[in-house]
């Protein structure tokens, strides 16, 4: 991982039982120091420096409320990926997956100017080859659709007003979907969260926080590249070439399709969370941009309810992605 940020702060942060998992502690020796680095949505995340070395030591949070994650799937693509050089290895994984330890990466973390270097996106793609080549575990093959599906459910529950626009996006991916011609290609693990926080470069690229990792179409990652960070669309032949996904047939045109549905996940997901919690400004602000990208492709076929109004209603600042945001 990149530096920290954060300040350091008291060995109370991590209680002792979760610390003797960390390599150095188990004896009950103390940490040399631990350090709040952030995290995500869903967990917090501490570096801790002992004898042995340095770790990583996450807290998951609000892992059985928020779509999409499944801990044991997390872990058994994480592991795999490790295994190959392209994650840290995992040094102890709690059973009841509240906790997760693994390797510090003394690396540089990306930031959304890379994805737009042709040569951070070739070594992007040449990473994600040798990802392709990993054998996948024993986890069901992701379909993005009925992903979608299960998050339109929860929007439409809690708010049937809402279920023209819904369906109307439904019916756009799937025929994306399907002009993608994901059935066709092997599936492979995906990290499924490609943004600048999950890329670090260190003696070569590696991957990191694995939470939505799936096993599906190779083309979703690039998918989910383009999503994140359109500007790298310029350079979608490239990322083909150096991902091998061209050899297998892939085109820029499939990748766009498959752009489509990423970014209907992306919206759905967004609007998903909101169901059930009060979400921050720069979500509304993705989720707002996600949705004017869906409506976009076909704007002379939009439901009444997707109106500029109703996309003010979900507007907000800000954006971990400087795309998206529009930084």
């Amino acid at each position: 991982m990149a530096p920290p940020t954060a300040c350091t702060v008291g060995a109370g942060m991590i209680g002792a039982t979760l610390l003797q998992h960390v390599p150095g502690c188990e004896d009950g020796e103390a940490p040399y120091s631990q350090e709040l680095i952030g995290g995500g949505k869903v967990n917090r995340s501490f570096l801790v420096r002992t004898r042995r070395g340095r770790f990583v030591l996450r807290l998951n949070e609000n892992a059985t409320s928020d779509p999409g994650l499944d801990r044991a799937r997390e872990l058994a693509l994480h592991t795999a990926a490790a295994n190959a050089g392209i994650a840290p290895q995992v040094v102890y994984a709690d059973p009841g997956h509240f906790c997760l330890i693994t390797d510090y990466l003394d690396g540089r973390l990306w930031t959304p100017h890379y994805f737009t270097r042709m040569r951070d996106l070739r070594s992007l793609g040449q990473r994600l080859r040798v990802l392709q080549g990993v054998a996948p575990p024993s986890v069901p093959r992701f379909d993005p659709m009925s992903s979608a599906r299960r998050y339109a459910d929860m929007i439409i529950g809690s708010d049937s007003d809402e279920a023209g626009r819904i369906q109307f996006l439904l019916a756009n991916g799937a025929e994306a979907m399907t002009r993608a011609g994901s059935s066709q290609r092997a599936p492979s693990i995906v990290h499924c969260d490609l943004h600048h926080g999950n890329v670090l470069t260190a003696d070569r690229v590696y991957f990191i926080d694995w939470e939505y990792a799936q096993v599906a179409d190779p083309l979703l990652d690039l998918a989910c590249v383009m999503t994140y960070y359109p500007r790298a669309t310029a350079h979608s032949a490239l990322l083909l070439e150096a991902s091998g996904l061209a050899d297998a047939g892939a085109t820029p045109a499939m990748l766009a399709e498959l752009t489509n549905v990423f970014t209907l996940l992306t919206y759905l997901w967004y609007r998903a969370r909101r169901v059930s919690r009060v979400v921050p400004a720069t979500d509304l602000q993705v989720e707002s941009a996600a949705l004017r990208r869906l409506l976009s492709l076909a704007p002379d076929a939009q439901p009444r309810h997707t109106s500029a109004a109703n996309l003010r209603e979900i507007s907000g600042v800000g954006k971990r992605n400087g795309d998206v945001a529009g930084d």
